[in-house]
């Protein structure tokens, strides 16, 4: 990120989101070269960054297609031409089952099912259309957020969707987003899920239905992913960019931190405290809670200051412990906590290319709640 902060930006209102190029890209090709030595491919989510641009880099350094959570983010990275998408998210709905089957027309799609429910929407809206989908089963590793861990459950809905005419079972989806800490690198936690998994991927084989695709995704155990037993595919987002909870937890350094929100210091009346021009609105309201010390994101340019309220349009930040408070009218960047949160309140973002200039670029799937 660049040291002189206010010159280089001082023509972009606040608070705007600003993406290092270079710092990305190493994150991108740190992912695909782990994902290369352990016999992966790499499948990005692109919630953090809902960028085309960014998608695109991410398949130039080897990527095999892309995640979403969302029908609505599908279609806009159905732009790329022939992009293999996975929607790993339980796109409940007929309208939603409707979308899907009209882009199978142009694209490999698949998606995560946990019940029959699902896998009879998709079945229905697919027989209107001369097309095919692939379903994942989704595994319940231990967060108990949605899919099964029961070996008879999970073969049970594989067996349904393979016998779905215009459905195509295609194996099983992991996410571990219940190991972070110290949990995401310990090998008792993936010990905990292998005994949980592999008696449902040896029902699966018996069964007939061994998974073609394994595919095993959450950002902070990402470097562990070939602990679990039987993965061949993995599944990052906020990686790309990191982030404050990802920096908090231990997993990045700040030199990994791609995304920064530019604000200025708008006010310093109060003695120990500024206030900033970006609130909840310009950071997202997630809080990180750790040690009893509310946080909203983190200030590279002064370590010691804490952000501890955020209104709309405001923010609150303590610069007691600063030898040198920021000054008003001063420029800061902010590790924002969850930035997946914090790009989809963005219209645009600025990309410092490599050559040190600021580009313009959309957030193409913005706001892509269905």
């Amino acid at each position: 990120m660049p040291d002189d902060l206010d010159n280089l930006t001082e023509s972009i209102p606040t608070p705007f989101l600003m993406v290092d190029e270079a710092i990305a890209e190493k994150n991108i090709r740190r992912i695909q070269d782990y994902a290369d030595r352990n016999g992966f491919a790499v499948r990005p989510h692109i919630k953090t960054h809902k960028s085309l641009r960014l998608t695109r880099m991410q398949l130039s350094a080897g990527a095999v297609g892309v995640s979403v959570a969302k029908v609505g983010e599908a279609e806009v990275m159905a732009a790329i031409d022939g992009l293999d998408i996975l929607v790993a998210y339980p796109a409940v709905g007929a309208a939603r089952a409707d979308a899907l089957a009209r882009l199978a027309a142009s694209h490999n799609i698949r998606v995560a099912v946990d019940t029959t429910y699902l896998i009879d929407q998709l079945a229905h809206a697919i027989s209107e259309h001369d097309t095919t989908i692939g379903i994942l089963v989704m595994f319940d590793a231990g967060l108990h957020r949605c899919g099964v861990s029961d070996p008879e459950s999970l073969t049970r809905l594989a067996e349904y969707a393979a016998g779905r005419k215009g459905l195509r079972y295609d194996g099983v989806q992991i996410y571990l987003g219940h190991l972070y800490g110290d949990a995401a690198n310990s090998a008792e936690s993936f010990e905990t899920v292998n005994r949980l998994w592999e008696p449902a991927y040896e029902a699966l084989v018996k069964a007939g239905f061994k998974p073609t695709l394994v595919s095993s995704g959450s950002t902070p155990s990402i470097f562990n992913s070939h602990r679990v037993r039987h993965v061949n595919e993995i599944r990052v987002g906020t990686a790309v960019y990191q982030d404050y909870f990802s920096l908090k937890f231990g997993h990045c350094t700040l030199e990994e931190c791609a995304a920064r929100v530019v604000v200025t210091v708008v006010s310093d009346v109060v003695p120990g405290q500024v206030i900033i021009d970006a609130g909840a609105k310009a950071l997202s309201a997630k809080q990180l809670l750790r040690s009893e010390a509310l946080e909203m994101g983190f200030i590279p340019e002064y370590p010691e200051a804490r952000i501890f309220r955020l209104h709309e349009e405001h923010g609150w930040v303590d610069v007691s412990r600063c030898k040198q408070p920021p000054r008003i009218g001063q420029r800061l960047s902010i590790v924002p906590v969850a930035v997946s949160h914090c790009v989809n309140q963005y219209d645009d973002f600025y990309l410092l290319t490599k050559n040190g200039t600021l580009e313009k670029e959309r957030v193409d799937a913005r706001g892509c709640y269905v």
